[in-house]
């Protein structure tokens, strides 16, 4: 997402819904505003053969545990602390080598201790899957704009926790699913390119259940080519549950002038998302941010950015989809932000002045005394 500098620069930024072989594009914050984001997303059929070990196989509902007994490797990884909880283990895992894994219409399964090397597609492909559970394992070295880490499409209830994910076009990309819950993971180096570079993207995600939680995101400058850290793209949680991305470590991003740190409400037609005490240190182009929407929220976060080439703005509301889409009941509240746009001046806040009142703005600290310190030298910790 790229948006106006001060008051005056509009801007262009697309993202897209991944398929098996091939990309639909979404148009997202749009150059102009009268350019109407597309509504391109689909139902895909989806190849139902998995590949397990190297050999391929018809998918059965098992409920079981999948591994893959090809080429067992240990790994000293330790899955990471996070800021907030305390009941995290530090016990090495033992990762055994495996093909990518496709799996349609697979229910009641773990997938676990496997070292995937995504090649030029998802390194795990699910559809219409419901209640997975993917922990303790590690997704690599993809080569192309396909090559993400976890894809998911039409599933139900996915919990990913302690995984590893490092140099791929993004780690996470979930469409038209509920209840998906990523958290405590460690990513490093998202290589794109547009529209894919995130760490975390959900597409039309929506329900109850979905959330981002005490993971530790890094981009290296020079060592990756990231567009958003996390993005939210016409999704909706609801009142009682929305969509929640709270307690992560982000740091670095950049080269790029479209993306930043976590954006809500992208593409419109979005509601119920909110985004509370996550810490983000040169996240990119912006820190945290509200693209359009209903009821979006941004709490207690803590965001800095030195100057640099791509920088432009910590804390935005703006609605970048107004011939589509309303913008409204926003919260920005209790943040303490410190931001250096690239031509060397203060630039923490920005009200586009079309999202309605602003709920908490007053609240917040711009410009406030903090640095790069907010986060440890050493965050990620897996290989």
């Amino acid at each position: 997402m790229k948006l106006k500098n001060t008051l005056k620069k509009k801007i262009l930024s697309m993202f897209s819904v991944m398929t098996l072989g091939f990309v639909l594009v979404f148009p997202s914050c749009q150059k102009d505003a009268g350019i109407k984001p597309e509504s391109v997303l689909q139902k895909i059929t989806h190849d139902t053969t998995a590949i397990t070990g190297g050999v391929a196989t018809t998918q059965v509902n098992t409920g079981t545990a999948i591994t893959a007994p090809v080429n067992t490797t240990t790994q000293t990884t330790s899955p990471p602390v996070s800021s907030v909880s305390s009941t995290i283990s530090n016990a090495a895992v033992t990762y055994k080598t495996s093909a990518p894994i496709s799996y349609t219409g697979v229910n009641n399964i773990t997938i676990s201790g496997l070292s995937i090397t995504a090649g030029s597609g998802p390194a795990i492909s699910l559809t219409n899957c419901v209640n997975v559970h993917i922990t303790a394992s590690r997704f690599v070295n993809g080569t192309n704009v396909n090559a993400v880490g976890v894809y998911l499409y039409n599933c139900t209830n996915v919990t990913i926790d302690y995984c590893y994910f490092n140099n791929l076009a993004s780690g996470v990309l979930a469409s038209t699913s509920t209840g998906i819950y990523i958290t405590n993971n460690q990513m490093l180096n998202m290589q794109g390119p547009m529209p894919r570079g995130q760490f975390v993207q959900f597409v039309s995600c929506y329900g109850a259940g979905n959330s981002i939680m005490s993971n530790k995101f890094e981009n290296i400058l020079g060592s990756s080519n990231p567009e958003d850290a996390i993005n939210m793209f016409q999704s909706n949680g609801t009142a009682s549950s929305p969509i929640t991305i709270a307690y992560n470590w982000i740091r670095g991003g950049g080269p790029s002038k479209s993306g930043g740190g976590i954006v809500l409400g992208d593409g419109g037609s979005s509601s119920y998302q909110t985004a509370h005490d996550n810490i983000l240190v040169n996240p990119g182009q912006y820190g945290i941010a509200i693209a359009a929407g209903t009821v979006m929220s941004i709490l207690n976060n803590k965001i800095y950015a030195a100057q640099a080439s791509f920088t432009n703005v910590g804390t935005f509301a703006w609605n970048q989809y107004a011939s589509t889409s309303g913008c409204s009941i926003t919260t920005i509240s209790g943040n303490s932000v410190n931001f250096t746009a690239a031509g060397g001046y203060q630039n923490s806040s920005w009200d586009g002045g079309n999202c309605g009142t602003i709920s908490g703005w007053n609240t917040n600290t711009w410009g406030a005394n903090i640095t790069a310190a907010i986060l440890p030298v050493t965050m990620i910790t897996m290989q």
